[in-house]
Formats: structure tokens, sequence, C-alpha cells
């Protein structure tokens, strides 16, 4: 029973500082992306200002990482399952096919190719 134990304890404890680590960067890449579009230097901010703080709420989230490590990939997968694209609708489809056809003309005029006769009801290759 002892060895389990120690086992749980010993799994536990490597466990910490990997999670605090993958915390840590994600919480770090986050403030750094949300300040590079209001500062010149958001990294010099982050190590200035941000960088107690995040440690410490990665160290809190390491040492909780059965609870946190879970939560994080349920809602990564919540995110993705709700943001994820949904299918094209026709309207969107015959969109795209005329800005494509639209797009092929005006490179063949560029290039100088003669248009295609409509009444030939057919396209040249």
């Amino acid at each position: 029973m002892s060895w389990f134990l120690l086992m749980g304890t010993a799994g536990y404890l490597v466990c910490v500082p990997l999670a605090a680590r993958l915390f840590y960067g994600r919480l770090r890449r986050q403030i750094i992306r949300l300040d590079g579009c209001e500062r010149t230097d958001p990294v010099g901010y982050f190590d200035a200002h941000d960088r107690p703080g995040v440690a410490a709420a990665a160290v809190a989230a390491g040492l909780l990482w059965p609870l946190t490590v879970p939560v994080y990939g349920v809602g990564r997968t919540v995110v993705t399952l709700v943001t994820a694209r949904p299918r094209r609708s026709s309207y969107e489809r015959r969109l795209d096919s005329r800005h494509v056809h639209e797009r092929i003309r005006e490179l063949e005029e560029g290039l100088g190719i003669p248009a295609d006769d409509p009444a030939e009801g057919r396209s040249r290759l």
C-alpha cells in the first residue's frame, strides 16, 4: 500500500512543474499577443510588470494539475467544436463560383486571350 502512495506522490510531483510550465507559456503568449497591439515592446513590458502574477498563477495551476489539465482539454475541445466552420450554403458556393469566373475572365483579358463566345454554350480549354 505504501508503495502505491509513494509512486502516486512521485507522479504528482513530477507533473507539477510540467503543468506549471504549460500554463506559464500559455498565459505569457496570450498576454504578449494582446499587449502587442498597444505597446512597442510587449515582451519587455511583460517581464517588468506581468511576470510575477503569471508565475504565481502558473504555479497554482501546476499544483492543481489534476483539475486544470482536464478542464483545459475540455475547454479547447468545446471551443474547437463551437467555432468550427459550418458547411457553406448554396448561396456561398454560387458566390465563390461567380468570383472565380470573374477572376478568370480578368486574367484572360490581361493576357489577351479572346473571351469564349456565349452562343457556343461550351468553354474552350
